[in-house]
Order: C-alpha cells, then structure tokens, then sequence
C-alpha cells in the first residue's frame, strides 16, 4: 500500500507536467493553419476577383511603408515603453510628410492606445485624480496650441521641417544617453515639483509641434521632482488620451490636405502590433532596442537637417 501511494503522486506530477507543452503545441498548429487559410483566401481573391486585386493596386506605395513602420514602432515601444512619437515623427519627416501632416498621424495612432492604457491604469488605481486634472487642462491647451501654430505654418513646411527635425534629433541623443546611462542610487528629493499645470501645458505645446514628448518630458519631471512613479504613469497616460485627441482634432479642422497613407497606415500598423508588443517586450533587450533607435533617429533627423542647410548651396 505504501508503494502505491508513493508512485501515484509521481504520475499526477508528470500528467501536469506534459499539459503546457500539449498546449502550445495545439496553439502553433492552429495559429499556422489560420495563417494558411488567410494566405490561401488572398491568394483566390487576388487571382480570380479583378476588383480586389484593383482596390489594392490604387493604394500608394507609400501605405504599405507607414504600415510596417507603425507597427515596429509600436513594437519597439512596447518593448522600452517610448520612443513611438519621435521614431514615427522622424520617419514621416524623412518621407517627405510635412511636419503638421506628420504630428496628425502620430497622435491619430496614439489616441486608442492611450486610451486603453488610461482605463487600465484607473482600474488599477494608478491614477491620482489631483495629478490628472492638474496635467490635462494645461496639457489640452498647450497642445491645442501647438497644433494651431504648426498647422498655421503648413504653407512653410520647407522651414518648420528642419526645426522639428532638430527637436527630433534632441530626442535621439537624449534615448542614446539613456541607453547607456549607469543606474544610480537615488537621490532623496526635498520637496515634489509643484508647478505642475506649467509643466503640462509646455509638454503639451511641444508634443503637438514636435510630434511626440509628452510621456519622456512630463513624466521624466514628475519622477525626477519627487512625485510617485506610479501614479505619475498613471496620470500621464490617462492624459494622453485628452491631448492626442484634442492635438488631432485641432490638426484635422485646420488642414487643407493630409497625408492620409501616413494617417492610416501608423493607425493600423500600430493597432495590429499592440496586443504583440507586450508579450514580445520581455525577450528583447530593451538597451539594445534603444541603441539601435536612437541611431535611427539621429540619422534621419540629421538628414533632414543637411538636405536644408544643402537647399542654400
């Protein structure tokens, strides 16, 4: 009796064991089914429906570019949690979108994620109510502004390009310096930042003209003045929601034209990779990440800048 009793355990044990890898296994059969189905169903309709095929032939080029942008970018800012409005901006910029074109599209795709992210941070009471409408007022009109100011320049796009170009490239060396910064003790602070509504309406002018900086600006201050960590996120992604909207509507009423393929396909793109990014952030080396990010967007910013200094040669 003793013998069974001990052997009995040992079976459960392995039975337990075996399940997750069943599991997984049964996910990556149907996952690779699905996606065999869906290349299949393309594939018939792209050969043997003349209009499918012709709906896709009358989008730009240029759709399919932002669409596989948006969505590393929002890969990327999943995995190091920032940098999406900088890369996006930087990219668009070196697209030839002008500048107003470019922040439009940008805070078009942010407007889901931030507001997904602000319900979730509510729900789990990250959010200091105080903190939020002392960031969101301020934060709205200063981005409302922005977004006025820079639409109302449209016309002289060849000038604006490279003075966001530089903001841009301001970002990158500060993400590279980030990437490798040695971690320090913390510093005991005396007192917390107070002039928080100041704080939100310039993070919010300059997120509008420069097509992203609210997160790394007002929540960088937050934390480096003394405020919570947590609830400073929490905060501050609840108030994004209200000033990507704002920005973005503000953009929409005063634009004659808009790069639709940027707007749509940074929408999607970013969109489709969301719910990726979360899982694919641990397995990537976030110094690495940003490295290779802050790079990129010197590069592209230092290129704009040089096509315009060239302009005058």
């Amino acid at each position: 009796m003793n013998i069974k009793e001990e052997q009995e355990p040992v079976r459960v044990v392995a039975v337990i064991a075996e399940k997750p890898k069943t599991t997984v296994k049964v996910k990556w059969v149907l996952s690779l089914v699905s996606l065999l189905i869906l290349v299949l169903a393309i594939d018939l309709l792209w050969n043997n429906v003349p209009e499918f095929k012709e709906y896709f032939d009358e989008i730009p080029l240029s759709f399919y570019y932002f669409l596989a942008a948006g969505f590393v970018f929002a890969m990327i800012d999943g995995a190091i949690g920032m940098s999406y409005g900088v890369t996006s901006t930087a990219f668009s910029l070196s697209m030839g979108v002008p500048p107003a074109s470019a922040s439009t599209a940008v805070h078009l795709s942010e407007i889901l994620s931030n507001g997904i992210a602000g319900v979730m941070h509510y729900k789990m009471g990250n959010v200091n109510r105080k903190l939020f409408w002392l960031l969101v007022i301020p934060g709205i009109i200063g981005s409302v502004t922005g977004a006025y100011l820079l639409s109302s320049l449209e016309h002289y796009s060849n000038y604006t390009k490279p003075v966001v170009s530089l903001y841009t490239l301001i970002l990158g060396i500060v993400i590279l310096r980030k990437a490798f910064q040695i971690v320090r003790r913390k510093k005991v602070v005396a007192e917390k930042i107070k002039n928080i509504r100041g704080l939100g309406l310039f993070g919010g002018f300059v997120d509008a003209v420069g097509g992203g900086g609210w997160g790394s600006i007002v929540l960088s201050t937050l934390i480096a003045g003394g405020r919570h960590a947590r609830f400073s996120l929490g905060a501050v992604k609840a108030s994004r929601f209200f000033v990507a909207f704002m920005s973005s509507l503000t953009f929409i009423t005063m634009l004659d034209y808009l790069r639709w393929d940027a707007v749509a396909g940074l929408v999607i793109g970013s969109a489709v990779a969301s719910p990726i990014a979360a899982k694919v952030a641990n397995r990537i080396s976030a110094k690495s990440i940003m490295v290779a990010v802050g790079i990129i967007v010197i590069l592209a910013s230092s290129r704009n800048i040089i096509k315009f200094l060239m302009s005058f040669l």
